[in-house]
């Protein structure tokens, strides 16, 4: 399957606004990776299954996780739609056929970033928060969307860096997987900068 189909296939359950959204993700993953020689369609699959559920509203997320039996973190317990991704994963994989481990792992940890991500998870991770109307929404993410000319790994962690910072000024918690993510992004770069040349 590739995106088109799997668009084919979501769109008609989407709100209109979600189907934009998903829509401007695709592109700009799409970008990403041609600019950083990646595999495209897999980013571009990842985009365009990655909110399969966002549309549920809280009390629903919480059903289908509990009924799965899945372990819920504090955060999400406080904050449900946390579990769209995790959710959407499963979605994608049961309803849709998407059988791709990397992408329902990207998927899955697509709200917080993941210490395992892998390039086009990256990428994708990025268009998803850099998208021009979110862009629009918080300018400063222009910062995030110039570094991932460069680097998609340093426009995760400025992300990152800029979403913690927003959770201490508005008083929430951070997942505990985006705080794990970004402390693995400071010490990937913090070697990096020390490797010998």
């Amino acid at each position: 399957m590739d995106h088109q189909d799997l668009r084919r296939r979501m769109a008609p359950e989407l709100p209109a606004g979600l189907r934009e959204h998903i829509d401007r993700v695709v592109a700009l993953g799409g970008k990403l990776a041609v600019r950083h020689g990646l595999d495209a369609e897999r980013v571009q699959l990842a985009a365009q299954g990655h909110d399969v559920l966002r549309a549920l509203d809280d009390a629903d997320l919480l059903a289908r996780a509990e009924a799965r039996g899945m372990a819920i973190d504090p955060t999400e317990r406080a904050a449900p739609l946390l579990l769209h991704g995790p959710l959407g994963a499963f979605e994608l994989s049961e309803r849709f056929g998407v059988d791709d481990e990397p992408i329902l792992h990207a998927v899955r940890w697509h709200t917080t970033g993941h210490p395992d991500f892998d390039p086009e998870a990256w990428a994708f991770f990025v268009a998803d928060k850099a998208e021009p109307e979110k862009l629009r929404r918080w300018p400063e993410l222009e910062r995030v969307l110039d570094l991932a000319a460069d680097s998609l790994e340093a426009a995760a962690l400025a992300y990152l860096e800029l979403s913690a910072g927003r959770a201490e000024r508005e008083g929430w918690q951070p997942h505990p997987m985006a705080l794990r993510a970004r402390e693995t992004l400071i010490e990937q770069r913090r070697g990096a900068r020390h490797r010998p040349t």
